[in-house]
């Protein structure tokens, strides 16, 4: 591995490949950043202060290093074999192997009055990747034919491109998710709120699938500004949490905190059928 000292800093980075590659004056920019905070921390005697800024500086560095794009094409079907079929055809093709990101099919479950039964999701690392996915499918015959066949067995419900404000652990290892959608008005105090508690809550419950915030930057309805998510690795584990997290404590705190910026307006439960 080769190494980069920020300039003035005596501290050697292991230039590692990441989840996005990251230019080198961010090093510089965080480095200084750090080097103020940390100097203000030391004349600071509020634990409560401190902890603030500490908060801060993580959900700075964890919207920088793990932002996404995930893009949703919901669809309402009642012939779910037939989607499958179609998409596995869809996937080997040279058009699909060549995404840069990852591909996947989910079911929607108990999901109120929305007519989607599914999703099709495909989850990008950076703008240049999902530049170049859209480009490629108005580009490829084989995209084009196999999206013409998905129309026969499938109805188009609404698209999104959703990106996360803040969130913790891969979410590709989970099997089901809890979705509550909301319409926020302060959204920075919010995450911040969110932050707080869901890591307190999942340092106390033990677990380590994902959970975060995100938002619809392209694709946005009336309903929702926003939508959090929590990860489980089935069905039974994602109910028990969430009966549990809303007798906790601490879900009463937090609560209380964004009763007024925040409003939900539907949950639903999102199952994942395959990746391809």
């Amino acid at each position: 591995s080769t190494w980069f000292t920020p300039k003035g800093s005596g501290v050697r980075i292991p230039q590692r490949p990441l989840l996005i590659p990251i230019p080198r004056w961010v090093f510089y920019i965080l480095n200084k950043y750090f080097k103020e905070c940390f100097c203000k921390l030391k004349k600071i005697k509020n634990l409560k202060n401190m902890k603030k800024i500490l908060l801060i500086i993580t959900l700075f560095t964890s919207s920088l290093t793990f932002s996404q794009y995930c893009a949703f094409f919901d669809f309402e079907t009642q012939e779910p074999e037939s989607v499958v079929s179609t998409l596995k055809g869809m996937m080997e093709t040279d058009w699909a192997k060549n995404i840069e990101g990852t591909k996947s099919l989910f079911a929607y479950q108990f999901n109120g009055t929305n007519k989607a039964t599914h999703s099709v999701q495909f989850c990008f690392p950076t703008e240049l990747a999902f530049d170049n996915f859209m480009t490629s499918w108005y580009g490829s015959v084989q995209a084009q034919v196999f999206g013409e066949k998905m129309n026969k067995y499938a109805k188009p419900v609404g698209q999104a491109l959703n990106t996360p404000a803040w969130f913790k652990n891969d979410w590709t290892p989970d099997q089901v998710f809890m979705i509550w959608q909301m319409e926020v008005t302060n959204p920075a105090l919010y995450v911040k709120e969110f932050a707080e508690f869901s890591q307190g809550f999942a340092k106390k419950m033990g677990f380590d699938n994902s959970y975060g915030v995100g938002y619809p930057i392209s694709g946005k309805i009336d309903s929702f500004s926003h939508f959090v998510w929590v990860g489980a690795p089935d069905i039974k584990t994602a109910l028990s949490r969430t009966k549990q997290m809303y007798s906790d404590p601490l879900f009463s705190k937090y609560s209380s905190k964004v009763k007024d910026i925040r409003k939900v307006v539907n949950t639903h439960m999102m199952v994942r059928v395959m990746d391809f």
